[in-house]
């Protein structure tokens, strides 16, 4: 018997310039934003080190990932805590930073606008971009996101080994 798909739980995650559309399973947790462990050596997106469940998380700004301002970690800012994605990877969790408390969307045909990814010139950790009402959210893509984190997390350690 073959299941048709009409809707994904998604949570709309609220950024300081844009927001992100990510499947309800991804997210792990989030977590009131704090003071990250600075990192000596890494790319701007890479923002500092989480300890969370005695284990140290990279934390990433999808912002600058994608070209936007980086997030300011202002009052009201959250930590969403995301399960790898990729089946045997050596880093099962990594973190991002938002703006707010992500919120349940149901992601289907009616709620969904049209891709608007043909009118930005984004880079390919961003799957699609969608207006959903007048609001535009990223799609990300989260194995790529994770690659890429977690090659720049393995340069960053042996500048870094207490993280």
């Amino acid at each position: 018997m073959n299941a048709v798909v009409e809707s994904v739980r998604t949570l709309w995650v609220p950024l300081e310039e844009i927001n992100l559309l990510v499947p309800n399973v991804a997210v792990a947790e989030v977590i009131n934003y704090q003071p990250l462990d600075l990192i000596k050596e890494g790319p701007d997106w890479l923002l500092g080190c989480l300890r969370w469940r005695e284990q140290a998380l990279p934390v990433v700004s999808v912002e600058n990932l994608c070209g936007y301002n980086s997030p300011q970690g202002d009052r009201g800012s959250r930590i969403s805590v995301l399960n790898s994605v990729c089946a045997g990877s050596n880093m099962p969790f990594f973190a991002i930073v938002t703006a707010g408390i992500p919120r349940l969307f149901n992601a289907d045909d009616d709620a969904l606008g049209d891709s608007i990814l043909g009118e930005k010139n984004l880079p390919d950790v961003v799957a699609d971009c969608v207006r959903i009402g007048n609001e535009e959210a990223l799609v990300p893509n989260l194995e790529i996101i994770q690659k890429v984190v977690e090659s720049a997390w393995k340069s960053v350690r042996k500048y870094n080994p207490g993280q």
